[in-house]
């Protein structure tokens, strides 16, 4: 359909998954622009979001990336467009559902934004799902080949903002995104990745001594999640609350081969 109906359009057609970021690597080294624009395919830009995104970039020269508010189909917004650098307590919050009960003056920085805000401010990371990126700002390099899908947008946040750039969330920008339309339709070894991803990135930032504790605490939070959803379905005939109930369960199965693999690698390294 591409090369069909956009012949000026540069098509780079894969034989195989290489993943999210080494896709867009292989992009990056067919183009000299000096602004870049990542944008996933399940996604509806609203009129003038990729203008105001370069706008927003260039207002400042020492922003050297910008996302923007991610909304779900209904128009609410999607937590995770940007965020706090994973740390163990902004971790446990957020999966043993503290960040919902304590006042915001006493929660830890959020993993995920924790309320819908209309100015733009300074924040850890934004999501790779639409951002706009100042090619200066890379010094050649876009994602860490390393990360096969999720978190290579934490990595290349971090990185730029160890370089002394600024990374922007701005909210006046909007992109609706279906997240989780993609993911469906993927296998196990990508579902896995957003999990394991995620757990590199803690792992590089924070040490494996915490990252032995944050695969306890990923793990004991989604088998919180499957126990309170399961009891919900039973008390409320929710359709959302059966939908939670079963990806729960699933992400509780992965995150259990996660932890048996990592105990492996540690007890074999040990030894």
């Amino acid at each position: 359909m591409v090369r069909a109906q956009f012949p000026d359009v540069m098509l780079i057609s894969n034989r195989e998954n290489v993943g999210f970021g080494q896709a867009n690597n292989q992009a990056l080294a067919l183009t000299e622009a000096s602004t870049l624009i990542l944008l996933n395919p399940d996604t509806l830009v609203q009129i003038g979001a990729l203008a105001g995104m370069v706008s927003s970039l260039y207002s400042d020269p020492t922003v050297g990336l910008v996302g923007c508010r991610l909304l779900n189909k209904d128009g609410s917004l999607q937590r995770w467009t940007a965020g706090a650098f994973p740390r163990l307590s902004n971790v446990l919050s957020h999966y043993f559902f503290i960040d919902r009960i304590l006042p915001r003056s006493l929660r830890p920085a959020p993993l995920y934004l924790d309320r819908d805000i209309s100015e733009p401010i300074d924040v850890d990371w934004v999501s790779g799902a639409c951002m706009a990126i100042r090619r200066d700002a890379l010094q050649g390099q876009l994602f860490d080949p390393r990360f096969f899908m999720y978190a290579e947008d934490m990595e290349l946040c971090h990185r730029l903002r160890h370089t002394g750039w600024r990374v922007r969330y701005d909210p006046r920008i909007s992109v609706v995104h279906f997240q989780g339309e993609s993911l469906r339709q993927q296998k196990t070894d990508v579902m896995l990745s957003s999990l394991e991803s995620p757990r590199h990135f803690f792992e590089m930032t924070r040490g494996k001594t915490a990252a032995r504790v944050f695969d306890i605490i990923v793990l004991a939070g989604f088998a919180l999640r499957w126990m309170l959803y399961g009891l919900a379905v039973k008390v409320v005939a929710r359709p959302e609350f059966s939908q939670r109930f079963r990806s729960s369960r699933c992400y509780l199965g992965l995150a259990w081969r996660i932890l048996k693999k990592n105990l492996v690698v540690r007890t074999t390294a040990a030894q």
